[in-house]
């Protein structure tokens, strides 16, 4: 199964508190290799995809965050227009619910990368496959 463990770490929403986050990583050189902010007036949640998942909720939980692991699916679209609405449309036509996404760039010419959290992991993954849209392992995304 190629799934991504993605790790959310809630925060207060104050100046500083998303930069003790990075800091802390990057003082256990566990590499960031992907960043989504959400927020509300109160609290943050980074989500985050790392190379060294278990050693990053480690330390973080160390140093006072609370800190959760979701499996999530990454998978590599065309970077052209159009791509990404065939895929939102994909799972729509089969009631697939996206919670959240973000995308960042990838190094394989033409590409890019989106993560996806969804209602039902198991049947988007099965319709992924079945459409030859391409996931990433773990082991994948942390080469990117």
């Amino acid at each position: 199964m190629k799934r991504i463990r993605q790790i959310s770490v809630f925060i207060e929403n104050r100046p500083g508190r998303l930069v003790e986050v990075v800091d802390i990583l990057g003082k256990n050189s566990i590499n960031l290799k992907a960043l989504s902010l959400a927020d509300s007036s109160d609290f943050g949640i980074a989500r985050l995809i790392v190379k060294g998942t278990d050693d990053a909720v480690k330390v973080l939980k160390e140093n006072g965050f609370t800190v959760s692991v979701t499996n999530i699916l990454a998978c590599l679209i065309d970077d052209k227009p159009g791509a990404l609405a065939n895929i939102l449309t994909l799972l729509a036509k089969n009631d697939i619910n996206i919670e959240y996404m973000y995308g960042f760039a990838s190094p394989i010419q033409n590409k890019a990368v989106m993560v996806f959290k969804l209602s039902d992991i198991d049947k988007a993954q099965d319709l992924f496959n079945q459409n030859n849209i391409e996931l990433l392992s773990q082991e994948e995304i942390r080469e990117i």
